[in-house]
């Protein structure tokens, strides 16, 4: 089970670290306003969420298993408060929060979001299984 969680780990961090670099990519192709220190803090900071709300589950799997989809939930509520206080402020300085702020926090949310359901899925298939 540990060589599963592992895997899982390595699978999240991989996946973003690939879709940054497809994402700068694109803003560049694009020549869109690039906004690197946070797209980079958002990457960072959703994927260390994603692997620690993953981990938490995977800690607690078997003390809360019927609660495991109310902590899966609680992970994405605390995931919204990492953003409500770290990026709002920051787009939203000028009174206007634009649509490359907002996507700048929400694609690698959603990115980490998916990889973190589906590393998921797969621990607690493992756990059914037994």
């Amino acid at each position: 089970m540990r060589k599963l969680l592992a895997e899982n780990v390595i699978i999240i961090g991989i996946v973003s670290i690939v879709t940054y670099f497809i994402y700068i990519w694109i803003l560049n192709y694009t020549q869109s306003t690039v906004l690197h220190n946070q797209i980079l803090l958002a990457y960072i900071l959703n994927t260390l969420l994603a692997i620690g709300i993953m981990l938490s589950m995977f800690l607690l799997k078997k003390r809360f298993k019927d609660q495991l989809g109310f902590i899966f939930m609680l992970g994405s509520f605390i995931k919204f408060g990492c953003f409500f206080i770290f990026f709002y402020p920051m787009f939203n300085s000028d009174g206007n929060v634009t649509r490359n702020e907002f996507f700048s926090f929400f694609i690698p949310y959603a990115i980490c979001l998916v990889s973190e359901t589906v590393t998921t899925i797969r621990i607690l298939n493992k756990l059914d299984a037994k």
